[in-house]
Formats: structure tokens, sequence, C-alpha cells
């Protein structure tokens, strides 16, 4: 019996609630960055069960995650972020209209980004072992973008080394 090879859009497009769900999750967490604690979860949740490795609080901030899935080259990664901004709560309407009185809020699209980066390290990964080639996957879970540069830290302790891609 031989397996029907997938697409990584394919699969990004079927589970297309889940990632839309989580995307939701985390617009309603809103952290703001070093403070990201339920929408670092969330994501790694997300990651565990689409069997890859999560290696939390690397480079020295508790909400920064390194998911892995495969082995060997190439080496693909994805980074995504979660922060929001303080004072930009936003309900999900088309009108200015606070979801929290005074909150922080998706004023970039964090929760955007960091489920469109996840959907896209899930959806290469699914395609590699549908079709057996080599790889490894990585996601790069960065909080702090908005306001603490997380992804200088990341650098500094050498979490993107070794990446072809």
């Amino acid at each position: 019996m031989s397996v029907k090879a997938t697409s990584a859009t394919t699969y990004i497009d079927e589970r297309r609630s889940f990632f839309t769900d989580l995307s939701d999750e985390i617009w309603r967490y809103a952290e703001v960055g070093l403070h990201e604690d339920r929408s670092a979860k969330a994501l790694v949740r997300a990651l565990l069960s689409h069997n890859f490795a999560v290696e939390e609080g690397v480079a020295g901030m508790p909400t920064a995650f390194v998911g892995s899935w495969g082995s060997g080259a190439p080496v693909i990664g994805f980074l995504g972020e979660y922060d929001a901004l303080p004072g930009v709560s936003q309900a999900a309407k088309p009108i200015k209209e606070e979801f929290e009185p005074g909150g922080a809020g998706h004023g970039c699209g964090h929760n955007l980004l960091g489920v469109g980066s996840l959907a896209g390290a899930i959806g290469l990964a699914k395609e590699l072992e549908v079709r057996g080639l080599p790889g490894t996957v990585k996601y790069f879970g960065c909080p702090a973008e908005e306001n603490f540069s997380g992804k200088a830290f990341m650098a500094r302790d050498g979490i993107f080394d070794g990446m072809d891609i």
C-alpha cells in the first residue's frame, strides 16, 4: 500500500481551523514582550502535537524556544513572533473598540506572524516526512520583538547557527 504524497500547502489548508484558532487564542492573550507565557506555551503545545522536539527558555529568556523536527541537511528555519504592544488592545472588529480597556494588543499582527510561520514549519515537516526526504525543520519562538530585541539575544547565544535556509 503506497502513501499518498501531500504538499505542505495542502496539509496546512486541511488544518486551517487549527491554525486560525491558535492565532485567535494568541490574539486574546495579547502578552507584552518577555511576558508571553501563555502565547509561548500555546505555540509549544502545537509543535509537540506535530512531533517536534522543543527546547524552552533558550537565550536566557523564559518565553523563547526552539522546536526541531527531522534530521540532517538542509536545516530550514522559521521565525515566529508572538508579543503584543502595550495600550493597543482591539476587539476583532473593523472599528476602534478595545478588547481589554487599556490592555495590550496585536497592533503588528504577531499573533498572525507567529502562527503563519508555525504553519509553514509544520507543513514542511509533514511534506518531508511523506516524501521521505531528508532535512531538519526548526521553528524559532522569538519573544520581545517589539521592545527588547529578543532576536539579538538569540543570535548572541548562537541559537540560529547551523541554518541552511
